[in-house]
């Protein structure tokens, strides 16, 4: 498969990609807002954008970098170095790069987006990168495919240079009415083959890995009583998403589209006086 690259609002050349049916959250403005929330939850959770401890990389890459607001400030923070992002949603990196320019965030000369499919092998000479960052892929990546994905993206990496990971686990509430909801879409995913949340699993996943070092980072996001900085973005963020899969739900027969509204108006009604909270996780390690 051919990727294509874009810039700005220029016509594409090369083959159009669709979007992955693995993707169950959709797409369009909801979508983009959805996904900026949890760039600044994960930014603030880990105090930074990034925990390997990156030494002036000249060429970054961003897998699956959904709006392209990640790989736009790593080209600011970094303007010596190559950042590229890749997505088969060309549409919302489009809109979203748009809007940014629109708000006066010119996109960086050193950031180039391209379309492209993350499930097949990257498109990339091995030792292409310095730093290789993928960030909540949960939601599309088959749970048979994690190795393959992970492999690949340490192949593009340079000896000494660093791959990262950040995911959530699934997330628990004493609201009963989101743990009713968040059990129906663990079964949502199962039934797709995907995890509901592949931050636990990350540890065993980069074990068989070829990296000289590996670390992983753990952290708490609460909201309600004792909220966390990111707190109100998760709860932001977690029903935005539960919302955005009731077609899903009810196409599989686990709730009916009224059952599920239900249950999520119950939800934002309990969770604004009760404690709900997740774990992130930071994986990276060492070529």
């Amino acid at each position: 498969m051919a990727w294509s690259f874009f810039r700005r609002r220029k016509r594409i050349s090369g083959r159009e990609i669709r979007q992955q049916e693995n993707y169950i959250f959709g797409q369009g403005q909801m979508e983009i807002n959805r996904l900026d929330l949890q760039h600044f939850m994960f930014r603030w959770e880990f105090d930074g954008d990034y925990s390997a401890p990156l030494r002036n990389p000249l060429a970054i890459l961003d897998v699956a970098c959904g709006t392209g607001r990640w790989a736009r400030e790593m080209a600011r923070r970094f303007p010596n170095a190559t950042v590229f992002g890749c997505d088969n949603n060309r549409e919302q990196i489009d809109q979203a790069t748009a809007e940014g320019v629109q708000r006066g965030e010119v996109l960086p000369d050193n950031c180039t987006f391209l379309v492209g499919d993350a499930l097949q092998p990257l498109e990339f000479a091995d030792n292409s990168f310095q730093f290789c960052m993928a960030r909540a892929n949960s939601a599309y990546v088959p749970i048979a495919y994690w190795p393959s994905l992970l492999a690949e993206m340490v192949r593009v990496t340079s000896p000494q240079g660093w791959i990262e990971v950040r995911d959530f686990g699934v997330v628990r509430s004493e609201s009963l009415a989101l743990t009713a909801l968040t059990g129906i879409f663990v079964n949502l995913a199962a039934g797709r083959g995907i995890h509901p949340g592949v931050g636990p699993y990350l540890q065993r996943y980069f074990a068989p890995l070829l990296l000289s070092e590996r670390h992983i980072k753990t952290v708490t996001v609460r909201a309600g009583p004792r909220a966390t900085r990111g707190g109100r973005m998760l709860l932001a963020d977690y029903l935005a998403l539960m919302d955005r899969v009731t077609p899903i739900v009810a196409r599989a027969n686990l709730a009916t589209a009224d059952q599920w509204q239900k249950l999520w108006q119950q939800a934002r009604q309990e969770t604004a006086h009760c404690t709900t909270e997740v774990e992130l996780t930071a994986a990276y390690g060492r070529r």
